[in-house]
């Protein structure tokens, strides 16, 4: 099994594979690797039908996805499991949805510990809820929306050749104060961006006095689901630039879709009652899956 570093040549081989999975989570999506790549080494191997997916943080030995595409679960494991072997490293998943871990407890009877992680466990929302913003539970939503339209108007717009320069000085200004380290994030948004007709994302654009003030990456994975990549606004200068950028943003571009996947929040409080604020219809579950001590 030959694994090499995530290159565009392998952008539609995991693409027609995604196909297969029918996954509500992006973990595994070309976009979503692409983006993270400056903060863990990622690798893909393509063999027997599955696409495999390594990655590893500095210091920290490799862990995978599950595998993608159509064939035994069980061939797929035992390659794994003897590339680890061979490298001298236990075999570990992380990111496995609860499907994922039934086809893997199926595959491999008593072999693997499973944990679940909800730090990474991603937050699944009625679309036509999050557009329409009706009732109690979205008062204060609807609220600094409509104190940002009085104040600037409502001015979106979606990404192309004029207005990719000044959309990337943004997004290099809002990590300039970013509350987080996030050097390797900021990476991996910039060079998606200048490659971003290579991708089937939608790029919303939120303007106010002239400025933007608002940039998100949204991502189809089904029909009837499209998941968030990437949501940056400048809230402390212009309140209620958050709430826009994503209802303009599921207006223009998912009005057809039934479910939005706003991806974890990462253990991060502040991410989490922001995410919970939404009111999810559902958190999808994902589980950690290390080899169980054989001894």
């Amino acid at each position: 099994m030959d694994f090499s570093p995530i290159s565009f040549a392998q952008q539609a081989i995991l693409d027609d594979a995604l196909k297969i999975s029918a996954s509500r989570c992006a973990d595994a999506t070309f976009v979503n690797l692409w983006l993270w790549r400056f903060e863990r080494k990622i690798e893909l191997a393509i063999q027997s039908g599955f696409v495999f997916i390594k990655q590893t943080y500095e210091g920290q030995p490799p862990y995978f996805l599950f595998p993608i595409g159509r064939g035994d679960p069980e061939t797929a494991i035992d390659a794994l499991r003897k590339h680890c072997a061979d490298r001298g490293f236990a075999l570990s998943f992380r990111a496995l949805t609860i499907e994922q871990k039934t086809a893997l407890e199926s595959a491999c009877p008593d072999l693997f510990d499973f944990t679940l992680n909800r730090d990474h466990s991603d937050y699944l929302y009625d679309c036509a809820a999050l557009i329409a913003l009706n009732g109690r539970d979205y008062h204060s939503k609807k609220n600094f929306i409509n104190r940002f339209a009085t104040f600037y108007g409502i001015h979106y717009e979606r990404l192309n050749d004029q207005n990719l320069g000044e959309t990337i000085a943004f997004i290099n200004a809002w990590f300039d104060r970013a509350p987080y380290p996030a050097e390797s994030e900021k990476k991996g948004i910039v060079s998606l961006l200048n490659e971003y007709r290579r991708f089937r994302c939608s790029y919303g654009i939120l303007r106010a006095e002239g400025w933007i003030v608002a940039f998100t990456i949204g991502e189809s994975l089904s029909d009837d689901i499209a998941v968030i990549h990437v949501e940056k606004a400048d809230g402390a200068n212009y309140q209620g630039s958050y709430q826009t950028i994503n209802q303009a943003h599921l207006q223009a571009e998912y009005f057809d879709k039934k479910f939005i996947n706003r991806e974890e929040d990462l253990g991060i409080e502040g991410l989490r009652k922001a995410k919970l604020s939404y009111r999810p219809i559902a958190l999808i579950d994902k589980f950690d899956a290390t080899i169980k001590d054989q001894k």
